[in-house]
């Protein structure tokens, strides 16, 4: 079987779609992604076909012209309801679609039996459509996406190809289960962190004598709210008997002026690993962030900043496993309390066994395959 995986450019998007891919392939199925430049999801072992795209290609190098035509998915959202959050998931597919006609011509080149598409990136719904293969929305978030609303949101395209949905659709959700939006779909699985490869660092792993707290703003959050949610975290930690490891890389810290005693410039590592290292992390409140630290068992602080961030981080601290803090509301007390509060811990502990009691990728291949033969 031919699989071809069509996620939105952009690690956030493409990285939680490749333990399906891994999945699929140590089954024998044929696997390509579209996964556009940037992404290296080469280094996970996979063909990639970078089809010929306008220059501004990845999420990243998107987020200048999403901020003038949806400034409310870049802004704060604590103002709104959960209500109110939901209804600007339409924000979040229209401004992709005028990347779905170079995806769609080099898909239909390569004519896949089965696509695996991102829920807010239609090109993949429309070229099953056009093949008439089935096509699995393979989600990252808490928040759902319907099939349903990705072809009304995205109508132009649809039309454009004179396409419908395709007659075989399920859908795949991998966030926490006890988080997500109420609706249904066709699987659950289990979050399989990947978070890229690389060389673990000698100091990951030697005692530091007091406890270590992960401090990470993702990839998407800098480039739009700039690093002063880091300052004033940095602000408050000086005088807590942590080490906090700040996730960028030394030439970025630059930007924060002098650094307190206590933080380490860790550059690449992956999330997991560091994680593991960890007592409780400090973050944004993104999809992949915050389920690799539900999958670590750590409590978390979310400082969100627009996108899905502020729906998670009402989820998380629903759930009693993380705590909520706009950026001028952080201090030191509240990141004391993850050290300290065994509430939290308790509870990142049970949302941790919760999701290990998933099913894994691995054994969805059976079904996802059955999929093609019915």
């Amino acid at each position: 079987m031919r699989v071809l995986f069509t996620p939105l450019s952009g690690v956030g998007h493409a990285y939680p779609m490749v333990p399906l891919a891994w999945a699929l392939r140590a089954a024998g199925h044929d696997v390509t992604f579209f996964a556009g430049r940037n992404i290296d999801i080469e280094r996970a072992g996979f063909p990639v076909v970078d089809p010929p795209l306008p220059v501004q290609t990845t999420v990243e190098e998107e987020l200048p012209r999403i901020r003038e035509e949806a400034p409310q998915l870049l802004e704060s959202m604590a103002h709104l309801t959960d209500e109110e959050i939901l209804a600007l998931k339409p924000m979040a597919i229209a401004p992709w679609t005028r990347f779905v006609d170079p995806i769609v011509e080099a898909a239909l080149e390569v004519r896949p039996d089965l696509i695996v598409y991102d829920p807010v990136f239609p090109a993949g719904l429309i070229t099953a459509s056009l093949l008439d293969v089935p096509a699995v929305g393979h989600g990252y978030m808490l928040l759902r996406v319907t099939p349903e609303l990705a072809r009304e949101a995205a109508a132009p395209a649809f039309e454009r190809w004179g396409a419908e949905l395709p007659k075989k659709i399920a859908t795949l959700e991998v966030g926490p289960r006890s988080l997500m939006e109420p609706g249904e779909s066709t699987w659950h699985s289990r979050f399989v962190p990947y978070n890229g490869g690389g060389q673990l660092p000698a100091w990951l792993h030697e005692p530091i004598g007091r406890p270590r707290v992960a401090v990470t703003l993702g990839t998407v959050a800098p480039v739009t709210t700039g690093t002063g949610r880091f300052t004033r975290i940095l602000d408050q930690i000086s005088g807590i008997d942590a080490e906090f490891a700040l996730t960028m890389t030394a030439e970025a810290a630059t930007a924060l002026g002098p650094l307190p005693g206590n933080v380490r410039i860790t550059g690449w590592v992956p999330l997991l690993q560091l994680l593991r290292t960890c007592s409780a992390v400090i973050h944004h409140g993104g999809s992949g962030t915050m389920f690799t630290s539900c999958v670590a068992g750590l409590p978390q602080m979310s400082v969100p900043a627009g996108a899905d961030n502020d729906y998670n981080a009402r989820r998380l601290a629903e759930y009693g496993s993380g705590l909520l803090r706009l950026a001028d509301d952080v201090d030191a007390a509240a990141i004391e309390q993850l050290l300290i509060d065994d509430t939290l811990r308790r509870a990142a502990r049970q949302l941790a066994a919760e999701m290990a009691q998933e099913r894994t990728p691995a054994q969805l291949v059976n079904d996802i395959t059955a999929l093609l033969a019915s």
